[in-house]
């Protein structure tokens, strides 16, 4: 702080006394150390304001840093939660795909099983080719659809139709 040593304090005591008198001496330390007393009662008020002040910085600061963590807490646990209920949503879709590939390959099955064998049925003598002699047992085919059954419900019947495309 202040370097002031032994022989400058005794110099500063003998000025004094020769300026106030020894009368008024003791008034005046009086004085002095009200003035003193008071000028430290001022600065460790003001340290610890400040101390006070730099404290409650921090823990604005902590309690900020707290709200943030609790926060980032609470977003981490619902996308855990739902984390989990897609991974169950997952589960559950697939499970109802498999049910259902399983399903359809039933009905697959089902279709090949109650379909006849036309490969065994041509090699098979005993069938009659629809061109037989006789005629007798042969049956008319089936006619395939028409132009005239293909047209859209949607047009009005008297309205020509559209050239259609030859598909290859």
């Amino acid at each position: 702080m202040l370097d002031i040593g032994f022989p400058e304090l005794l110099l500063v005591t003998l000025v004094i006394l020769l300026v106030f008198g020894p009368e008024r001496l003791p008034e005046v330390l009086r004085t002095l150390g009200g003035w003193i007393g008071q000028a430290r009662r001022s600065f460790t008020s003001l340290k610890t304001e400040i101390e006070r002040e730099i404290g409650a910085d921090e823990i604005r600061r902590e309690l900020h840093n707290s709200r943030i963590l609790e926060e980032a807490k609470k977003v981490r646990e619902e996308i855990e939660g739902a984390g989990a209920e897609l991974r169950a949503s997952q589960k559950d879709v697939d499970d109802l795909m498999r049910r259902r590939m399983a399903a359809l390959q039933a009905e697959d099955q089902a279709v090949e099983d109650a379909q006849p064998d036309t490969t065994s049925s041509a090699s098979d003598p005993k069938v009659s080719a629809p061109n037989d002699a006789t005629g007798a047992d042969a049956e008319a085919p089936e006619a395939g659809p028409t132009d005239a059954d293909e047209t859209d419900s949607e047009t009005e019947p008297s309205a020509p139709h559209p050239p259609r495309e030859s598909r290859s």
